[in-house]
């Protein structure tokens, strides 16, 4: 039984969806008072933001997701990229309450249109900070967890650039 092509294109793309949008991390193990690093079980994909991208346009809609509705969604993603910082503190030799970076790091979502999740992200952090995996690899999973906007258009790269550590402000 063969395909027709868009249904085979459908299904090769659900396919990637259910197997590069799942992130799943175990909290992190205490044993003897001592906190271990967290465990990753899985890890959202990057993409090449410079390869072209065929688009079908008989597949997709014409509608954009709103700029504001997708910026607000990111700020779903402070709280967990604020605890990946944490954590990266003391691999960088860096007291709790210290600032580990006073940079921009430039941050890629590619949204699927029909679910509104991360397809991949990408990050870039500054400095000493690019050499950073781990941090680079939790910076992006806490992004995957963002529920943006639904739409129905094609799949499109949103792009923020937010401090690395902004700190806490007390009253």
């Amino acid at each position: 039984m063969t395909m027709n092509p868009r249904c085979r294109h459908a299904f090769v793309l659900v396919s990637v969806v259910f197997t590069f949008t799942g992130v799943a991390c175990k909290n992190p193990e205490v044993k003897d008072g001592r906190q271990r690093a967290h465990t990753v079980k899985a890890d959202i994909a990057t993409f090449d933001p410079n390869a072209d991208d065929v688009i079908d346009l008989d597949a997709h809609g014409s509608e954009r997701p709103d700029d504001y509705a997708v910026q607000v969604a990111f700020r779903g993603a402070f709280e967990p990229m604020d605890e990946c910082v944490q954590a990266a503190k003391p691999r960088h030799n860096v007291a709790a309450g210290a600032v580990l970076h006073d940079g921009m790091m430039d941050i890629s979502v590619k949204l699927a249109p029909k679910t509104g999740k991360a397809l991949a992200v990408n990050a870039t952090l500054p400095g000493k900070l690019a050499s950073d995996k781990t941090l680079q690899s939790c910076i992006r999973e806490a992004v995957a967890t963002v529920a943006f906007p639904k739409y129905n258009g094609p799949p499109l790269v949103v792009e923020f650039s937010t401090e690395v550590d902004a700190g806490y402000m007390d009253e």
